[in-house]
């Protein structure tokens, strides 16, 4: 009888730590994620575009590591961007780098520690690239689907959307991820795809929306 007692707690036992434990695997696993689609793809892009119009200003620093195959090396760099609607987004990357951009409606403008210059809108692959990102972190995404095929999933606590380039030859961002918290409008993270396999990975910190900007600091 002891023994029959002692194997019936044993049992227990084991089954008590097998559920211990899958209930820490079920705590530890990511939320679901739901890919969308069709009419849940255009009612996503919908959502942000209406988040982000209520939007007059956001700032943010980043985190950039960049890496490039060719040279078979990676870039750290660190940086903040600020965003004032409509249309004008400044980047900026913090020293050793020392450089800032700005993108408006009279093209692209950049500044470093030793010269400064505008490149029109239709000019070089660095402005659309960067209007890309501008379109990606504050404008109307929907809007680029006439250059990348899109493509989004969710969960309960953020928004994923992905794109590929239609023709690379024409966008130098050959494919581009982004997640967003929730609420649609604060970026948490991102990639680019340049090239054939150059990626830019940002992380995003301090998210504030429509809190005061300087006007000066967005223009060059």
């Amino acid at each position: 009888m002891r023994r029959r007692e002692l194997l019936r707690l044993a049992g227990a036992a084991l089954v008590m730590a097998k559920a211990s434990r899958a209930a820490a695997d079920d705590a530890g696993a990511p939320p679901p994620r739901e890919e969308l689609a069709g009419e849940k793809l255009d009612a996503l892009l919908a959502d942000v575009a209406k988040a982000r119009r209520a939007t007059k200003t956001l700032r943010a620093s980043f985190t950039q590591e960049r890496r490039l195959s060719l040279l078979a090396t990676t870039v750290k760099s660190t940086g903040a961007l600020a965003f004032a609607a409509p249309e004008r987004l400044r980047w900026e990357l913090l020293p050793p780098d020392d450089v800032v951009y700005w993108i408006g409606p009279e093209g692209l403008s950049y500044r470093t520690r030793s010269s400064r210059a505008t490149v029109p809108t239709a000019g070089a692959n660095v402005t659309r690239a960067l209007a890309d990102v501008r379109a990606m972190l504050t404008g109307d995404v929907k809007a680029l689907e006439q250059r990348y095929v899109l493509a989004a999933s969710k969960t309960s606590s953020d928004v994923e959307i992905r794109g590929t380039a239609k023709d690379p030859k024409v966008s130098s961002v050959r494919a581009f991820r982004l997640v967003l918290d929730r609420n649609l409008v604060r970026p948490v993270r991102a990639r680019l795809v340049e090239g054939k396999s150059d990626t830019i990975d940002l992380v995003f910190a301090s998210v504030a929306v429509d809190v005061p900007i300087d006007p000066a600091l967005m223009r060059p």
